[in-house]
């Protein structure tokens, strides 16, 4: 809910009348299990303040309060233990504070809790390479492309972000020559991009939307080299 409301934080008013929502109805799930200290109000679901706990923390989040953000979304994990969302919004707060390694292992720990999960998987990777874990990062996604290999899984189907995110963790190592490689495979993709729109130009014009079309040439455009 509150990743909806984000563009609003740029309002110092609306910051404060966000948190004063939040406050008053976390004080009365506290007292009552309610929303509010209205006399009618229904008792409310144990979760709904599990997700108290985890909007409050989303809302120091977003101004960049560490310490009362990681307050309340330790008490979201001492409520329900057993929820990722919970380790992963912890592991931000984390990447925020400059703590990349505390913010690798509790991604880790999200993607253990639900190993099926493909999305996970690839956020905690990218987390591992962004603390400059690089093995442990191609590692992890190899999770899910091991069947066809590093190569067939991650550069033949495009996977510009990870190759751009490893790239930048061999740089950080001082590893030039792995990281030209894999900048090397975002070039490659983008102008491979940029041929094969051209053979679809008539065809979008009448499958999709002027706007998308106009979306579709700035993306080549920017992606040119």
């Amino acid at each position: 809910m509150l990743q909806d409301l984000r563009e609003l934080y740029t309002n110092p008013d609306k910051i404060e009348r966000i948190g004063i929502v939040l406050n008053d109805c976390l004080t009365s799930m506290e007292k009552e299990m309610t929303l509010s200290s209205a006399e009618d109000e229904e008792e409310q679901d144990p979760t709904i303040l599990l997700w108290l706990f985890y909007f409050m923390a989303q809302h120091h989040l977003f101004q960049r309060q560490v310490e009362p953000a990681l307050e309340f979304v330790n008490k979201a994990i001492a409520h329900t233990p057993t929820h990722l969302d919970l380790y992963t919004l912890k592991g931000k707060i984390y990447q925020v504070a400059g703590a990349r390694d505390k913010a690798a292992v509790l991604h880790e720990e999200a993607r253990i809790l639900d190993k099926a999960d493909r999305a996970i998987n690839a956020i905690a990777a990218m987390y591992f390479l962004k603390d400059g874990q690089t093995t442990q990062g191609k590692d992890t996604m190899d999770l899910f492309v091991k069947e066809c290999g590093y190569d067939g899984g991650v550069h033949d189907n495009q996977t510009m972000w990870f190759e751009e995110c490893t790239g930048r963790s061999h740089y950080a190592n001082k590893e030039y020559r792995q990281s030209l490689k894999e900048y090397w495979h975002v070039v490659w993709h983008s102008y491979n991009m940029h041929d094969d729109l051209q053979d679809y130009y008539g065809y979008s014009m009448r499958r999709y939307s002027l706007q998308t079309f106009e979306d579709m040439l700035t993306f080549s455009d920017k992606t040119k080299w």
